[in-house]
């Protein structure tokens, strides 16, 4: 069944999260090395006054140097004057009301979930706006950030204004294996993203509407109870991949190799290079199943649109983004437990966040579909 995003079809749903948005495998205890030649054993913070924070991930591995770049980075801010309005036909999306099986697992970052791999091709993405109408994603996982500050959590904003939260919903490009191979690929990636406030907490939104029709921020009470289900499962981080040596000092390298901050590596370098092991931990299953339709706002017909980049190492410039204008909520307990899940130092997130600073670009081009 092809679906077109229509808020008339928006049912009770649930949701998955993941951490910031790029980064694969279970993330290692930093070394406190500032740089490292072993993919696997290559750690980035969300420290802003540590050598492995977010203005140094170029630094940290070779495989990262596009975290430096000023192409197409992500997140930023959607400043809606400088927009450019443009028409687009309506995101459709196939078997949209399918609830597929997931798993979700604590890397480090923060809790995330992924569609299971035997039905990573069963939701797909079409319509996307500036990729060919005829081509096709598959949905493969499901995101959230959240900040140190409870107000800012979200990695992008709009006219310079944050939410508590940011929901972000991965396809991949159906020419590729998984969303593993696609994302270093040109074009591979789109993500949508939704803002999200926490219930009880963030003002109304008025400038979101149904069918023209003023109407509320939807409350998802299935989103939330399953993030207080399933954050509570993840919430310490596993252990067996604390790695011997974190709590051993480590004298640091004389120098830091300084790589070519902002170029991307040859896909011969990226294949050899940057392909990190499996993770040990196992994950939990969600045999709720998740669906795009999870984290839709009720107004669907208004987004921004740009070409951006992963938000997290190795920030490769390969996403379409799309960027609903209209926010969704969620509890304030659900919101309550993301905070408390620990990372790979076994603090809990809200301490440093999950979430890159905005980035500034040299020309990139925000377009809209709607008119102001």
């Amino acid at each position: 069944m092809e679906l077109v995003f229509l808020i008339a079809t928006v049912t009770s749903v649930s949701v998955s999260f993941v951490d910031g948005f790029g980064y694969q495998g279970i993330r290692p205890p930093s070394l406190k090395q500032c740089c490292y030649t072993d993919i696997n054993k290559a750690h980035f913070s969300y420290d802003r006054n540590f050598c492995e924070g977010p203005k140094n991930w170029c630094k940290v591995h070779p495989c990262w140097t596009t975290c430096g770049s000023q192409m197409r980075q992500s997140p930023i801010n959607i400043n809606t004057n400088e927009t450019i309005y443009k028409r687009y036909p309506r995101l459709k999306v196939e078997n949209v009301h399918k609830r597929v099986i997931a798993t979700i697992r604590n890397n480090g970052h923060a809790p995330y979930f992924e569609v299971h791999e035997k039905f990573d091709d069963e939701i797909v993405l079409r319509n996307v706006p500036e990729r060919p109408r005829r081509k096709e994603y598959n949905f493969a996982q499901l995101h959230v950030q959240l900040g140190r500050n409870e107000k800012e959590g979200s990695e992008h904003s709009i006219d310079n204004k944050f939410k508590p939260m940011e929901a972000q919903m991965v396809f991949y490009d159906k020419d590729y294996e998984d969303v593993l191979e696609a994302k270093s690929k040109k074009n591979g990636l789109v993500v949508i993203s939704v803002m999200i406030e926490v219930y009880g907490r963030s003002k109304e939104h008025d400038d979101c509407a149904c069918d023209g029709e003023t109407c509320t921020v939807r409350y998802t009470r299935k989103l939330s109870k399953l993030m207080e289900k399933y954050y509570e499962k993840v919430r310490r981080y596993p252990l067996v991949s604390i790695n011997p040596h974190f709590l051993t000092f480590i004298k640091l390298p004389r120098k830091c190799w300084y790589n070519k901050c902002g170029r991307t590596p040859s896909p011969d370098f990226i294949e050899k290079k940057c392909e990190k092991e499996e993770p040990e931990t196992r994950p939990f299953f969600v045999f709720e199943g998740i669906t795009p339709l999870d984290v839709i706002p009720y107004d669907t017909n208004r987004f921004y649109t740009y070409a951006g980049s992963l938000t997290s190492p190795p920030c490769y410039e390969t996403v379409q983004w799309v960027v609903f204008k209209c926010p969704i909520k969620v509890s304030s307990k659900a919101f309550r437990m993301l905070q408390l899940v620990q990372d790979s130092h076994l603090d809990p997130l809200e301490k440093l966040g999950v979430r890159r600073p905005l980035q500034t670009n040299k020309n990139v081009i925000v377009y809209r579909n709607h008119l102001k």
